[in-house]
């Protein structure tokens, strides 16, 4: 701004005198342009290479993250392909283990039927001996209430019928067929 403020008297001492490099300008400008050159090798032997390795060691540790994720990734996914192989083993040997026992279930099944049905058969069997040796037992008690009934009814009409002499002539008889019937050989 100040270039341009004064205009007319920029114009003439000319414009160009300004930017002219003369001797006194070339020689103000030395100790600057050396404090320059000594700042920027400060700078750069304390600042730029400090400041530099922090960048290069801080890109090798994202460089050496990523390489371990990479890694790392591939690891998972090994494990995760492994794990889904053994979780398909479990599986197939859960399946195989419930297919053992629906057919042991299903033997044991057919054996407590078999034992069920053995055991009934005994039970009926046992039941018609029974049924049988009943039937035996209430006919003999018949057959022997119908000898005492019949004997009875022939003893009464015998006695109503029968004198004292036939009595005892009867009597004899009988006597005498069980006297032969017991002594006889077997």
């Amino acid at each position: 701004m100040f270039l341009f403020l004064g205009t007319a008297e920029a114009e003439s001492r000319g414009f160009l005198d300004m930017f002219s490099l003369n001797m006194q300008t070339f020689i103000q400008m030395i100790p600057a342009l050396i404090s320059f050159i000594v700042l920027a090798l400060v700078f750069t032997y304390f600042l730029y290479k400090p400041v530099r390795r922090i960048l290069q060691t801080r890109a090798d540790r994202i460089a050496e993250d990523i390489a371990n994720a990479e890694a790392d990734k591939a690891s998972a996914s090994e494990l995760k392909a492994e794990y889904e192989l053994k979780i398909k083993d479990i599986e197939a040997e859960r399946a195989a283990i419930l297919e053992e026992a629906r057919l042991e279930a299903n033997k044991r099944l057919s054996i407590i039927l078999g034992d069920a049905k053995t055991e009934a058969s005994e039970i009926r069997d046992r039941a018609r001996r029974d049924i049988v040796a009943e039937r035996e037992r209430v006919k003999a008690e018949v057959h022997q209430a119908i000898i005492d009934i019949s004997t009875d009814m022939a003893a009464k009409l015998v006695s109503a019928t029968i004198d004292k002499r036939d009595h005892d002539r009867l009597f004899a008889e009988a006597m005498d067929d069980l006297e032969t019937t017991a002594f006889r050989p077997l």
